[in-house]
């Protein structure tokens, strides 16, 4: 686990409806969470284990030819500010109001073709 940032707080590696998921702790506790198959994002941790879906704040499916790859259970490879790298080259960069995931650093840099958007309350840079 890397050092936090300036929008990261903490990386968790947990099982979510029997898969692995890593599950991205932002200062303000916002998670994002991401799967093989799917983002979401939640109010906090506790919520993301509420079976009635109390706390998700948004949620978006890959399509089946984007979805991630785990190696270990883990996705996540680096992270910095609001920018995660996975292991299989995919990026998800975090901006206030939304996580953009990207095929490659390169589309992500300049906000080229996104797989998917998750739709996020303001997040509060520190």
């Amino acid at each position: 686990m890397q050092k936090p940032d300036s929008i990261i707080a903490q990386l968790h590696s947990k099982t979510l409806n029997g898969q692995p998921a890593q599950l991205v702790q932002l200062h303000n506790g916002l998670i994002i969470a991401l799967s093989a198959t799917s983002l979401g994002c939640y109010k906090n941790f506790e919520s993301v284990f509420d079976e009635l879906g109390n706390g998700l704040v948004s949620f978006v499916q890959l399509d089946e030819q984007h979805n991630i790859a785990f190696k270990q259970d883990l996705c996540v490879s680096t992270h910095a500010g609001g920018y995660i790298g996975l292991v299989d080259g995919k990026a998800l960069l975090i901006t206030p109001f939304k996580a953009t995931l990207y095929l490659n650093n390169h589309d992500g840099l300049r906000g080229l073709n996104p797989l998917a958007e998750l739709e996020l309350p303001q997040i509060d840079v520190h």
